[in-house]
């Protein structure tokens, strides 16, 4: 299946209000499709040479796609401050649980749970399903970019790619380590304090063993746990499962080659790692330039992150 598709079939299951923060990678299609192509210069041997885009083009398309960076920026470092409040007063509230109860902080089963403890318990496996879509939303977005890049230079003879992608990867919405401890650690108090709940933790957490196993539709123990969570929960659970099947469908090697593709840069569906977007596994750490839109690119670089 096509990336396009793939892509659309993803944002129909994915949060509604999460929706129109992804790459806006339809609109940016076709709005390519209007670009007249470009028709190749013939050199002095009588060799086709590929044209390079006029200089208000290449501007005026690194604008449209420094906004959608600026958007994933925005949106991703809110997210990732979010959940780093939300986790801390889960914990906070586990402390004023245990001080209550007097009981060690372990609940070994469901009768053990106040009404209190059951809130919490939702909530913890809410945030983690939350998170894990954010590192999903980092990749996915990146997969996007990637693929629009290719088809930019493709149409006009730019060379785009190369450089936008060095600018991509020194944002914040590309560098999810902060986010991936954050989720390790979530999962260390879930396991910890309400070990019945491993199953969806294990359900939603992106692990190398789990990668080629993403089921189409939940199964019914682990659909019926969630349930007993809540519908948002619900709604998360199916996201995280929808964006786990993209990622795994992007990371499928191609027959040739390319140190710029997705597969290349996160890995085989074979390799270690969630395929979320790291700056420590991409190839591209040159500094970030882009030819006639040196001062845009400045601008989103030098973000708060």
């Amino acid at each position: 299946m096509k990336f396009g598709k793939e892509f659309t079939i993803y944002l129909e299951e994915t949060l509604p209000e999460w929706r129109d923060k992804y790459l806006c990678y339809k609109p940016l299609k076709k709005l390519l499709k209007n670009i007249p192509a470009a028709d190749p210069l013939p050199d002095g041997d009588g060799l086709a040479l590929p044209p390079s885009p006029s200089v208000d083009l290449h501007d005026w398309f690194v604008g449209i796609l420094i906004e959608e960076l600026e958007k994933f920026n925005d949106f991703y470092v809110d997210k990732e401050e979010e959940f780093i409040i939300r986790f801390q007063e889960l914990k906070e509230r586990i402390e004023r649980v245990k001080e209550k109860g007097d009981r060690g902080g372990v609940f070994r089963s469901d009768t053990e749970f106040s009404e209190e403890m059951m809130d919490i318990r939702k909530d913890f496996v809410a945030i983690h399903g939350e998170m894990i879509l954010l590192k999903n939303y980092s990749s996915l977005n990146f997969a996007g970019l990637l693929k629009i890049l290719k088809k930019y230079d493709k149409r006009t003879g730019g060379l785009l790619r190369l450089p936008f992608t060095q600018l991509a990867v020194h944002q914040p919405f590309f560098t999810t380590e902060p986010l991936t401890r954050l989720v390790h650690e979530c999962e260390e108090n879930l396991e910890l304090l309400f070990p019945l709940e491993a199953e969806v933790v294990e359900s939603t957490a992106v692990t190398r063993d789990q990668i080629d196993k993403v089921p189409t539709n939940p199964s019914n123990g682990s659909l019926e746990t969630t349930l007993s969570l809540g519908e948002d929960t619900v709604d998360i659970y199916r996201s995280t499962l929808a964006a786990m099947r993209a990622i795994k469908g992007l990371k499928k090697a191609s027959s040739t080659y390319n140190p710029l593709s997705f597969s290349s840069l996160f890995g085989s569906p074979d390799s270690d790692g969630t395929g979320a977007v790291t700056a420590e596994n991409s190839p591209c750490d040159s500094s970030p330039t882009l030819q006639n839109g040196d001062g845009a690119s400045e601008d989103v670089a030098d973000s708060p992150k």
